[in-house]
């Protein structure tokens, strides 16, 4: 049995227990973190606060405002998005139809229902969507970290392959972005390399365009 660790943002009592029981049907252990707001709420403050945490999905109520917060559940996944773009996030509403005009086009994809807790199939898929979401997330993390590690230690040997060394830098793009506020694994990856990186990269695919050219 597996165990994940989720956030969720609603201002409503019976909503956030309502979601805790949905979560705790599944076979797998999923816990919640609650993270409570009211009136008072400074986003940039609750956002700290989630970023800080340990969650490894984040869902926010889209209709916050209802009773006040100064933003809405949508915003703050916005906000979210731009720090941590590869991060599992979702915003779950009763209102989809309004949710959707109002949020940028790659947030869309990121909408859920709130009338699937009444289906007790599609609660089960909603909760299987979480963890499939947490588990690519981790999965692909993974694989760029250990691209990025083979492919470097290929690299002191011998020269690369001009598919290796664009595999090499979208490792390196990926792992720059999973939190835009730092390099997240700074002992494997300086900022300055990363950049040496994309004007090689620039370089060896101008030369392969030349060669194609006067290959005509």
């Amino acid at each position: 049995m597996a165990n994940y660790k989720i956030g969720y943002v609603d201002e409503q009592e019976g909503e956030r227990l309502d979601f805790i029981n949905l979560m705790g049907d599944d076979e797998d252990t999923i816990d919640v973190v609650i993270f409570n707001v009211d009136a008072s709420t400074e986003m940039n403050v609750l956002l700290e606060d989630i970023l800080n945490s340990d969650i490894e999905c984040l869902i926010a109520d889209y209709h916050l405002s209802e009773t006040g917060v100064p933003f809405e559940g949508s915003h703050l996944i916005e906000e979210f998005h731009k720090i941590r773009p590869y991060f599992p996030k979702i915003i779950y509403t009763a209102k989809e139809d309004k949710v959707i005009p109002e949020v940028e086009n790659e947030i869309i994809y990121f909408i859920n229902d709130k009338s699937i807790k009444q289906d007790e199939k599609r609660s089960e898929d909603f909760r299987t969507k979480i963890k499939t979401l947490i588990n690519n997330y981790q999965k692909d993390i993974d694989i760029a970290k250990q691209t990025m590690f083979s492919l470097t230690e290929k690299r002191k040997n011998e020269v690369l392959s001009i598919d290796e060394e664009n595999e090499l830098f979208k490792a390196k793009d990926y792992l720059m972005k999973i939190d835009t506020r730092r390099i997240e694994f700074p002992e494997i990856m300086m900022e300055q390399d990363y950049f040496k990186d994309l004007q090689e990269s620039n370089r060896k695919v101008d030369e392969i365009l030349k060669q194609m050219r006067d290959a005509k």
